[in-house]
């Protein structure tokens, strides 16, 4: 994310935020906003694919981002992690590497992340 993280946060919440207008929280393809109303959501597009595919997998991408996650040579790199507000805690199960898999758990302490390995498997 090029140090843009406090971007890539006000995005993933506002995505999320925008998750809540659809049904199970499914992103679509396309949706249209305008400046924010109280109570009201994105404006649907009624032909758009509803869920996509890159939609639900750019959050992913996103919270990779917010996190500074990366592997490299079978290690799992966290640099300067941040959460949102409204995510005070994110597990990350079956996290597969070259020799292995491991589970983590990540919870903010104020404006710092811990990051707990709890199960690490290696093959």
């Amino acid at each position: 994310m090029y140090g843009f993280k406090d971007e890539a946060v006000k995005i993933l919440k506002a995505l999320f935020e925008a998750s809540t207008f659809f049904k199970l929280h499914r992103i679509p393809e396309l949706f249209c906003g305008f400046e924010r109303r109280p109570n009201e959501g994105p404006t649907h597009y009624p032909v758009a694919c509803h869920p996509q595919a890159w939609s639900a997998g750019a959050v992913f991408l996103i919270l990779q981002g917010c996190l500074g996650l990366s592997i490299e040579k079978n290690e799992i790199i966290f640099k300067y992690p941040k959460l949102p507000q409204f995510l005070e805690e994110l597990w990350i199960k079956d996290l597969t590497l070259k020799n292995g898999k491991v589970d983590l758990h990540l919870k903010k302490h104020g404006d710092d992340v811990v990051i707990n390995i709890i199960k690490k498997k290696e093959t």
